[in-house]
């Protein structure tokens, strides 16, 4: 289950506890097109980059019921584009300044329309028509994977989780687990009760990013 500042999924725990290594760090910073020297330096000046989120990237939230799954895929066209990014290199961390992604709930597809509404009502998507996700640092971890911590506004409340992300060429994959009750939501119930909605929710993504502009 989510939880405010959490560990990441068991398996990398024992990861999670060691220093990375220089070498480690020199194969990562490429991928967020940051030069070594920066952090073998302990920069801590405020530099920028610039990447391009390509459309072919995907995300989606799934959630279940206690009759089936539903999944809610979000139209990543709608945040594709070239983003220049503000950041700073300090102790062995990518601290990240203003990098939020804005989903409009309006742009996920559960499938056809009634569902549509009803994930839309969950969000209370007429008070609150946006999840905002900032992502605040990145901690490099292995080869293939690093940490990345990451503030999600929803429905008004704020809650900060930590996860792994996997890194493959350009491409980030992860997987965070949330409980909407930590965002003031209450899981709804339909068919006269008959239909309860879990509490739990998963976002998952792989985002495929262009470094080369």
């Amino acid at each position: 289950m989510g939880r405010p500042v959490r560990k990441g999924q068991a398996f990398l725990l024992s990861i999670i506890s060691h220093t990375p290594k220089p070498e480690v760090m020199k194969k990562l910073l490429p991928i967020f097109a940051i030069f070594i020297h920066m952090l073998l330096l302990a920069q801590t000046e405020v530099e920028s980059t610039a990447l391009r989120l390509l459309p072919q990237s995907k995300l989606m939230i799934t959630g279940s019921t206690n009759v089936n799954t539903f999944h809610c895929v979000f139209d990543t066209e709608k945040i594709s584009g070239q983003r220049e990014i503000l950041y700073t290199v300090k102790d062995q961390c990518i601290l990240l300044d203003d990098l939020d992604i804005r989903l409009r709930a309006a742009a996920f597809d559960c499938g056809n329309r009634r569902m549509n509404e009803d994930f839309c009502d969950l969000l209370q998507s007429d008070r609150f028509p946006e999840i905002r996700i900032s992502i605040l640092k990145i901690q490099p971890i292995s080869e293939q994977y690093c940490r990345a911590f990451v503030k999600i506004c929803l429905a008004g409340e704020q809650q900060q989780y930590d996860l792994p992300v996997l890194i493959s060429d350009s491409h980030y994959q992860g997987k965070l687990r949330l409980n909407i009750r930590d965002f003031g939501l209450e899981p709804p119930k339909k068919a006269l009760g008959l239909i309860e909605v879990d509490e739990e929710i998963e976002i998952s993504f792989d985002l495929q990013v262009d470094h080369s502009i």
